[in-house]
């Protein structure tokens, strides 16, 4: 994920403007989650402090991938009409997602490499445009433009950087809020749908999990605000502290959407969404959650990724999990050793397949197959001494073989665990 930069720094270049520009934008965090006026405010708070007459913001819709038109000033009507949704990589918007960068043109009226005719047509000449940042990632784009060329310098693409930033946290708390409303229907039916013995605990758990990932979600959104500096400076100490508060909060909300995705998978209405991506993704973002609990145990990560491997297509988010979910169980049973992570492709079954494998506390022969049912633990002791919900491993079984792969275990008490898994390394529906 990019940074956006600290409000100190942006203050030491342009002073009161900049504070109080970003502190201005940060208030749209504490909005009714669903205000339709979120989208509204945002972008007339970010005109206003680049003093622009044309924008537009767009949000990602998570059914299509789409950057969706949610406000825009100064353009004709015809303008959502015509570019009311754009794909991923399409005009500007679509390319700084792809790009997770900003996008800085000064010349698009006699520029011969800017394509864009209705641009030109309205008598833009000059146009910065950077991503809505949030936890999970890219949400969305602020696009300003200006009919002067060379209207937007740096110091404004740093600016517009951490008012994007601010703003993608409201937005993903917003769509959050929407997003459990919505779901309350969705509940509804998928209980119904799951045996009436286990209804009432399956209900309970569905509703208590949605309940919990939204506060969490959003705790974790301000928690970021405040250790960039957003509204003031933090020292070391107190730095220390939201990141001890992050961690814990990642990790519960980890174990949430655990949930989440067992009740949807074992109810058959989970949805897959492929997309083309690198194995390295799923190494930058397991290392990013559990490097601080490995370097705490002093353990050694072992990552075997060859540099072949092509890109894959599939649900790049399931997947994410599915190594979270393996690399958090090993690194969390083992005390001291290693964990490794292996990954390779087999060019003949077009499938990839991957090895975890710690010097852990290992698992019983007996328990094997009893280790990917929900919520098992294999005593209390070990939900007393290394927590967890028990769903983690259930999660990856039942995802892995919705994508059309699977796993199998290999353990002895004492001496380690090593999972083996695979998955199509292109996923083409059901077969």
């Amino acid at each position: 994920m990019a940074v956006a930069p600290k409000l100190s720094q942006l203050s030491h270049t342009r002073g009161v403007t900049a504070y109080s520009a970003v502190s201005a934008i940060a208030e749209l965090v504490t909005l009714p989650r669903n205000s339709p006026q979120l989208y509204e405010n945002a972008l007339e708070q970010v005109m206003q402090v680049l003093d622009v007459k044309y924008g537009s913001l767009r949000v990602i819709n998570p059914a299509t991938g789409h950057l969706d038109l949610m406000a825009y000033k100064g353009f004709p009507r015809d303008y959502a009409e015509k570019f009311g949704s754009v794909r991923n990589g399409e005009r500007t918007a679509g390319k700084i997602v792809r790009s997770r960068a900003p996008v800085l043109r000064d010349n698009i009226q006699t520029d011969p490499s800017c394509s864009d005719l209705y641009l030109r047509r309205e008598g833009i000449n000059s146009l910065l445009g950077v991503p809505l940042l949030a936890r999970e990632g890219v949400v969305g784009t602020v696009v300003v433009a200006s009919p002067h060329r060379g209207r937007f310098k740096e110091k404004d693409m740093e600016l517009l950087t951490a008012m994007g930033r601010v703003v993608g946290i409201a937005v993903e708390n917003a769509r959050l809020f929407t997003t459990l409303k919505n779901n309350v229907d969705d509940l509804m039916r998928l209980t119904l749908r799951l045996e009436e013995s286990d209804g009432v605990k399956d209900r309970l758990l569905s509703v208590i999990s949605h309940e919990l990932r939204t506060p969490v979600t959003i705790i974790l959104g301000n928690v970021e605000l405040l250790t960039d500096g957003i509204f003031g400076e933090v020292n070391e100490t107190q730095k220390d502290s939201l990141q001890s508060v992050r961690r814990g909060g990642v990790n519960l909300l980890f174990q949430v959407e655990n949930a989440i995705d067992v009740a949807q998978l074992e109810a058959g209405v989970a949805a897959i969404y492929p997309e083309p991506f690198l194995v390295d993704y799923l190494k930058d973002g397991v290392m990013e959650l559990i490097q601080d609990e490995a370097r705490r145990k002093q353990l050694e990560l072992r990552w075997e990724i060859p540099s072949k491997i092509p890109p894959l297509f599939t649900d790049r988010q399931k997947i994410a999990k599915v190594f979270r979910n393996l690399v958090d169980n090993a690194v969390k049973f083992t005390e001291k050793g290693f964990v490794r992570i292996g990954v390779k492709c087999s060019t003949e079954t077009q499938q990839i397949c991957c090895e975890v494998e710690d010097t852990g506390i290992g698992i019983p022969p007996s328990q094997f197959q009893v280790i990917f049912d929900p919520f098992h633990q294999m005593d209390s002791s070990h939900t007393r001494l290394y927590g967890g919900m028990g769903l983690g491993l259930r999660s990856v079984k039942k995802t892995l073989e919705l994508l059309g792969g699977g796993i199998e275990v290999e353990s002895a008490v004492g001496r380690g665990s090593l999972f083996r898994f695979r998955f199509p390394a292109h996923w083409r529906g059901q077969q």
